[in-house]
């Protein structure tokens, strides 16, 4: 029998590895841009940079039309987006545009901020004059020609309207998806290649998207979103799965999946609001290597494209314990330092990262 050369059986034993390391999509690893960022102390284009270290290549910033556009005959105030942008097209990273929030002069109800507009097409305007500022021939970006131009592609149409906290108006299906109807048509007016991203369902979020298949969803968004909370990482790449039979069901197999909210909080012991997701600072960077490696693994089957993880810093202080969601610990002066799950989350981007 022939001997194969030493170089021959180098490559045969590689070649296994080769054939079964899929790249990953574009933009796969994400990050929630909010909480301590918002602070005008934080120093945004320094965490900035040691996000991109870390292996982030997106981000999930939210455009609070509540604040940027709270009257109805002034123009909108753009500071707090424009310094968030700036900073993410400085370090190379995209933008997913999170578009939620009514001012009190367009809502239905004015007295709460995430109620849904009294007319969508009050909505739909606003995500026009979103996209003339940061889209592809976005004024943003000739006022700003020291950063190579990342125009926003992605506007994510509200955020988890399954749950009366963030969309007052319940039962939500119908009045959402009126909602997401003029806003497909607003962002394919104005920037027809951009993506349109369902809001991220929580909970039971597969039941509540198959009544939104009822209420007429399909043919509206592009991308559909889910926020797999669930104590253990198995159970959310469950969740996921049930809510790609939904899509399959109705005829949307071939859609692809974001998860724009996936955490485990390190705020055991320390919050009373307390859920099955909740762990230690160990606990929470042991669940944040297996989740990702268990949605890599299963992605294919998922049609899973992106991952946000919710989020990048918190203040790791109670009641909520969604503020020790955190990969960073900062205090009230803006002084940021690592969680253990920073260094797990570095792991894995550069275990996988294309």
């Amino acid at each position: 029998m022939r001997r194969l050369a030493p170089l021959a059986l180098l490559i045969l034993a590689l070649l296994p590895a080769a054939a079964s390391a899929q790249p990953l999509p574009k933009d796969f690893f994400g990050m929630m841009i909010n909480g301590p960022l918002d602070s005008p102390k934080a120093d945004l284009m320094a965490e900035e940079g040691v996000m991109r270290s870390a292996g982030v290549e997106s981000q999930r910033i939210p455009f609070n039309w509540d604040r940027i556009q709270p009257d109805a005959n002034a123009a909108p105030d753009w500071g707090d987006t424009d310094r968030k942008v700036l900073a993410a097209a400085a370090n190379g990273m995209s933008v997913l545009a999170l578009v939620l929030g009514s001012p009190p002069w367009a809502s239905t109800h004015p007295s709460i901020p995430l109620s849904p507009p009294k007319d969508p097409q009050t909505y739909a305007n606003f995500l026009r004059l979103a996209i003339a500022r940061y889209g592809p021939f976005g004024t943003f970006w000739t006022e700003h020609p020291e950063v190579a131009p990342i125009p926003i592609r992605a506007w994510q149409v509200w955020n988890e309207p399954n749950l009366s906290n963030y969309f007052s108006v319940q039962p939500f299906q119908k009045p959402y998806v009126r909602l997401l109807r003029a806003a497909r048509t607003a962002i394919k007016a104005a920037d027809p290649g951009a993506t349109v991203v369902m809001a991220g369902l929580a909970n039971f979020s597969w039941k509540d998207l198959a009544k939104l298949y009822r209420a007429h969803v399909k043919g509206l968004f592009d991308v559909a979103a889910v926020h797999p909370f669930s104590g253990h990482p198995k159970d959310s790449v469950k969740i996921v799965a049930y809510n790609r039979r939904v899509m399959a069901r109705y005829g949307d197999r071939r859609k692809p999946v974001w998860l724009t909210e996936l955490t485990w909080t390190s705020a055991k012991g320390k919050t009373k609001n307390i859920h099955n997701w909740e762990t230690t600072e160990a606990g929470q960077a042991s669940r944040l290597t297996r989740g990702y490696s268990l949605y890599i693994k299963n992605r294919k089957r998922l049609r899973l494209q992106r991952i946000y993880w919710y989020t990048w810093a918190g203040y790791d202080s109670p009641p909520n314990s969604f503020d020790y969601s955190g990969l960073r610990h900062s205090t009230p002066d803006a002084a940021f330092s690592d969680k253990p799950a920073l260094a797990a989350f570095r792991r894995i981007t550069r275990r996988y990262e294309r």
